[in-house]
């Protein structure tokens, strides 16, 4: 990194995961566009930045560390990767992802998409579709939209499913799709904090089924034929995997001489100072810098800002995280019965399974097996079932591949076993979540030049980190250029 001139600003990130590098691109980027001088120093604790996002190759197979992939529904990540050149590398999920499945009665079924197909499903009880029907009638609350100032208003999904659907709806499909998003339990989960869209969507038009008609109508005006009651997009990933982001963004990093990744550089201790922020790593001490972006996760967060204030950091370390075993497990094909036409399957708890679902890897993505193999990626534990976690790897696969054998036609031993243990793996936004961040927004305005983000806050997607990072980059820009005035006004 080229020597600070006394024109140039330092901007320190902390922690190079997507959203730390996605942040450091942005600012760098900002201060560019704004004729601002601008240093930005990543400090990654691992020997490799990455964070989740990492990407295993071995003997043909490709196996992810972290999240499968992200939904092109988010213009930023769009703009992320153009702005990488990596659209030649983008790689789309295949149709097969449209079947998607759920274990119900332990038995195998499709999620019906079409009202046809759901009418003509097993899955549910005549009565429990006639209650899912009546969502129509169902009065909206008067107090929706304010969990950030009133937690007592924070419903969890697993009451807003049955209140407006019927229990047996967030028993089957909403309990095992939060268990597919978070690792989490629905009955633990704030709404408003992981899915803030069926808020509004309550609130603007007093209910689901009354919104997708409203908004079906409005875009069949409009000339497009799709609600967005829902998530929509399509799932993308890279032809190397979720890593070829990373590494595009700290290459483009470490082609700049006013950029910086530094790695085995765990930081201790942010400091305020005089003359901005010191950091105290494994590495040394650093600074002074000019602003300091901490996108390390909430827990880490608490250990290097909790001297400044108890509350504050207390209030970081309140975030829960769900842990998570992840089993990767590679077989011939001929090995396996089923056909493995779609995403794959989760299983509600009511089926009382140590498997919360597994996703059929290599129907996703191609490249993702040799020839002639099959790849299935089972996960366990979660919020609800943390001590699974407590068995060895050879007692966790076992497990899983007694549960799935019968269901997926598996004959002999896999060709491959790979474990990846996540101790937390995933924030969880239980309900006060949003009040939470309120306070933290309100501690972290009264040090300046110190922001937060991350998937421990505002979305724990890859798309939310990245759309996010362009907020904070603002932010920090905005700061800086403030800092800028005051200096010049000093100056005369």
């Amino acid at each position: 990194m080229a020597p600070k001139s006394d024109n140039t600003f330092t901007v320190a990130v902390i922690a190079g995961g997507v959203a730390g590098l996605a942040t450091a691109l942005d600012v760098r980027d900002r201060a560019r566009d704004s004729g601002l001088d601008v240093q930005v120093t990543v400090f990654e604790k691992d020997s490799e930045p990455g964070g989740n996002l990492q990407t295993i190759r071995q003997d043909g197979w490709q196996l992810e560390w972290g999240p499968n992939g992200f939904l092109d529904n988010e213009p930023a990540t769009l703009r992320l990767v153009d702005r990488l050149e990596l659209r030649d590398k983008l790689q789309r999920s295949s149709d097969a992802t449209a079947h998607r499945f759920l274990l119900v009665n332990g038995r195998i079924q499709e999620i019906p998409i079409t009202p046809k197909a759901f009418l003509k499903s097993s899955m549910m009880s005549t009565g429990a579709k006639l209650r899912m029907a009546g969502e129509l009638f169902v009065p909206s609350r008067k107090d929706l939209g304010r969990a950030a100032e009133d937690p007592s208003t924070d419903e969890t999904i697993e009451q807003f499913g049955a209140r407006r659907l019927g229990q047996t709806f967030a028993d089957i499909m909403l309990d095992p799709m939060v268990k597919g998003v978070f690792g989490g339990d629905s009955r633990r989960l704030s709404l408003a904090a992981a899915f803030p869209r069926m808020v509004e969507l309550e609130k603007d038009y007093g209910g689901l089924f009354k919104a997708m008609i409203k908004l079906s109508r409005q875009k069949k005006k409009e000339g497009r034929n799709k609600t967005d009651a829902g998530p929509s997009g399509v799932l993308h990933s890279f032809t190397g995997g979720m890593a070829t982001l990373i590494d595009a963004m700290v290459a483009d990093l470490a082609a700049d001489p006013l950029a910086e990744v530094r790695v085995n550089a765990d930081v201790r201790k942010i400091s305020p100072t005089e003359d901005g922020w010191r950091l105290v790593a494994t590495d040394g001490d650093h600074g002074p810098f000019d602003a300091v972006v901490e996108a390390a996760p909430a827990h880490a967060a608490a250990r290097h800002l909790g001297h400044l204030d108890p509350v504050f950091a207390d209030n970081l370390a309140a975030i829960p995280f769900a842990p998570m075993a992840v089993i990767a497990l590679g077989f011939k094909r001929e090995a396996v019965t089923h056909d493995l036409n779609g995403f794959g399957m989760l299983v509600p708890t009511r089926e009382k399974r140590e498997l919360m679902g597994a996703l059929w890897t290599s129907s996703i993505f191609g490249g993702r097996a040799p020839d002639s193999r099959v790849l299935l990626r089972c996960m366990a534990g979660g919020s609800a079932n943390p001590g699974f976690m407590d068995q060895t790897d050879e007692e966790m696969t076992a497990v899983l591949l007694s549960e799935i054998r019968p269901l997926f036609g598996l004959k002999g031993a896999p060709d491959m076993v790979n474990v990846i243990k996540h101790e937390r793996a995933i924030a969880q936004y239980v309900p006060g979540h949003l009040a939470r961040l309120k306070e933290l927004d309100r501690a972290t305005t009264s040090y300046r030049g110190l922001f937060l983000t991350g998937s421990s806050y505002r979305g724990i997607s890859v798309n939310a980190c990245v759309k996010e990072a362009e907020t904070i980059a603002e932010n920090v820009l905005k700061g800086l250029a403030e800092k800028n005035g005051r200096a010049r006004t000093e100056a005369f």
